[in-house]
C-alpha cells in the first residue's frame, strides 16, 4: 500500500490527517490502518499541537470499513485476533492522543468506519454524512474498541440497538441522540464546516488543550474518580505555573496605581 493513501499535514497547530483511497471508497486495509497509528504516534511528540482531525478524501466515504478483498484471507482464530488487536492498537493512538482529535465525517461511514469515527473525541459531519454499525449484516461483531465507544457515546439500550439492528442513521439522527457533535449545511464546503468547529479550539494554548484531554481520556478509561482527580490536579498545576497562564493573566488583574 502506498504511504499516498495517508496524507498528513500540520497547519495553524492542528494536526491533518486524511485517508486517501476514493477508489476503495476509502477502505480500511491493514497498512493502512497501522499507518494511522504510526502518524498519531509520532505527531503525539509535538507539543505546539491544539487538535488533530481525521477525515477521508473525496465526497462520498469517510471509511466504508475493513477492505473485504484482503481481510478474506484471514481465516483462522489466531489470525483474526492478530487483526483486531493490532487495529485496536492503532486506534487507540487516537483515542490516546493527548489533544482532541475530530473525525471529519465528510461521507458516509459504516463498519469499522463507524469505529474509527468513534475512537474520536469528537465528529463532526456533511450534511450528507451517514453512519451505522452495520457488523451484523455481515454476521460480526465490533472489532476495534468501536462497540464501547459507541455505548459510551449514547448510552447502554441506544448503543446495543444500533448495533442491533445496524440502522444507517442519517446527520440529523446522529445529532440528536449525541453520536454527531456538528452536522454542515448542505450548500456549505465541508472544510469551511470543520474549519468552523475548529475555530474556538485554535484560541486555546496546547497545555490547556492536553489537560482537557488528559481529564476525559481518564474518564474515558473508567478510573476511579480520586484517580481523575488526580490527573486534573497534576495537568492544572501545569498550566498554572505556565507563562501562557500568567501573560493571560495580567491582561486582566487590576493595574497598581501608585
Amino acid at each position: 500500500m502506498s504511504a499516498e493513501h495517508i496524507l498528513t499535514e500540520t497547519r495553524d497547530r492542528v494536526l491533518y490527517v486524511t485517508i486517501n483511497r476514493v477508489e476503495k471508497h476509502n477502505a480500511l486495509a491493514i497498512s493502512i490502518i497501522d499507518e494511522i497509528g504510526e502518524t498519531f504516534r509520532a505527531a503525539a511528540k509535538d507539543e505546539t499541537l491544539v487538535a488533530g482531525v481525521l477525515r477521508g478524501a473525496g465526497e462520498k466515504t469517510f471509511a466504508a470499513g475493513g477492505d473485504l478483498r484482503e481481510l478474506a484471507g484471514l481465516r483462522t482464530q489466531t489470525e483474526a485476533e492478530k487483526m483486531a488487536i493490532d487495529a485496536k492498537a492503532a486506534f487507540n493512538a487516537i483515542r490516546d492522543f493527548p489533544v482532541p482529535v475530530i473525525a471529519g465525517l465528510n461521507g458516509n461511514a459504516f463498519g469499522g468506519g463507524a469505529e474509527l469515527a468513534v475512537s474520536c473525541d469528537f465528529r463532526v459531519a456533511a450534511a450528507h454524512a451517514k453512519i451505522g454499525f452495520v457488523q451484523g449484516r455481515l454476521a460480526l461483531a465490533t472489532a476495534w474498541g468501536g462497540g464501547p465507544d459507541l455505548l459510551d457515546l449514547v448510552g447502554r439500550a441506544r448503543g446495543l440497538r444500533l448495533m442491533s439492528t445496524g440502522e444507517m442513521l442519517d446527520p440529523a439522527t446522529a445529532l440528536e441522540i449525541g453520536l454527531y457533535d456538528a452536522v454542515g449545511q448542505a450548500a456549505e464546503p465541508f472544510d469551511e464546516t470543520i474549519e468552523g468547529f475548529l475555530a474556538p479550539i485554535r484560541k486555546q494554548k496546547p497545555q490547556s488543550m492536553r489537560a482537557f484531554k488528559a481529564v476525559s481520556d481518564s474518564h474515558r478509561r473508567g478510573d476511579a474518580r480520586t484517580a481523575m482527580q488526580e490527573i486534573e490536579t497534576c495537568m492544572f498545576v501545569k498550566t498554572w505555573v505556565h507563562d501562557d497562564h500568567w501573560e493571560a493573566a495580567e491582561k486582566v488583574l487590576p493595574t497598581k496605581k501608585g
